[in-house]
């Protein structure tokens, strides 16, 4: 990453919130920085793209006198993702289009019988093929790249994650996870792009964000959405 080029996703890490509405505040807090709206001025809706709910699916963000989604003013559309683990809070803001966040904790991909049920043949395969010692590491560079996907497509957890395979960066001699998948199974057939990234002691971190190039993430701590947003 380099700061030639105006960020695709920007990412903002905090202490977790007590409760699911204090890391909701967050996110809109995050979001109204980086549009440059008063705080209070943004609210939340969320959108399922398979059956049109409104009580779950991708998170959208409203400004006052904005539709969902376009809180930074007409023709610019804000996509926002957030994802909890441990005592942390990270939130995604993307320009670029649609964004997926996850932050998983290390120790948790290791507990018995998660193997089964988050990773394909192809993944396993791999996993193998790792060292010990970096092993849960991988694992959590493999679930946190599948679940931002899902989080980014929009359908979480209701696609069985087996139907997407993540390769581990360094396989082929590419720096970062990459996601492929048969079409079908709820999947489109264009799929985002993955950035793992830093999200603190004995946590994984990735985005996936639906761009055509290859995304660049900025990672900013709390205390910069009290500031002046980013250009």
């Amino acid at each position: 990453m380099t700061d030639e080029r105006t960020p695709d996703v920007l990412v903002v890490l905090g202490p977790r919130g007590e409760t699911d509405a204090a890391d909701r505040a967050f996110l809109l807090a995050a979001a109204g920085w980086a549009v440059g709206s008063a705080p209070g001025a943004m609210s939340l809706d969320r959108h399922c793209p398979t059956c049109g709910g409104a009580d779950h699916g991708r998170p959208l963000v409203r400004r006052a006198g904005t539709a969902a989604g376009t809180a930074a003013g007409p023709g610019r559309r804000l996509d926002v993702s957030l994802s909890r683990a441990g005592s942390r809070v990270a939130v995604a803001l993307s320009f670029a289009g649609p964004v997926g966040i996850d932050i998983e904790s290390v120790d948790a991909v290791a507990r018995a019988g998660f193997d089964d049920v988050a990773f394909n043949q192809v993944e396993l395969a791999a996993l193998a093929e790792v060292p010990a010692e970096g092993a849960d590491r991988a694992r959590a560079t493999i679930w946190t790249g599948k679940e931002a996907a899902l989080k980014a497509i929009g359908v979480g957890l209701r696609v069985d994650p087996r139907a997407l395979t993540v390769s581990l960066p360094g396989s082929g001699g590419v720096a970062q996870p990459e996601l492929s998948a048969e079409p079908g199974d709820g999947l489109p057939r264009l799929l985002p792009r993955l950035v793992r990234f830093d999200a603190g002691s004995g946590l994984a971190g990735a985005v996936a964000v639906f761009t055509t190039a290859g995304p660049v993430l900025r990672v900013l701590p709390a205390g910069s959405i009290r500031g002046r947003p980013p250009p």
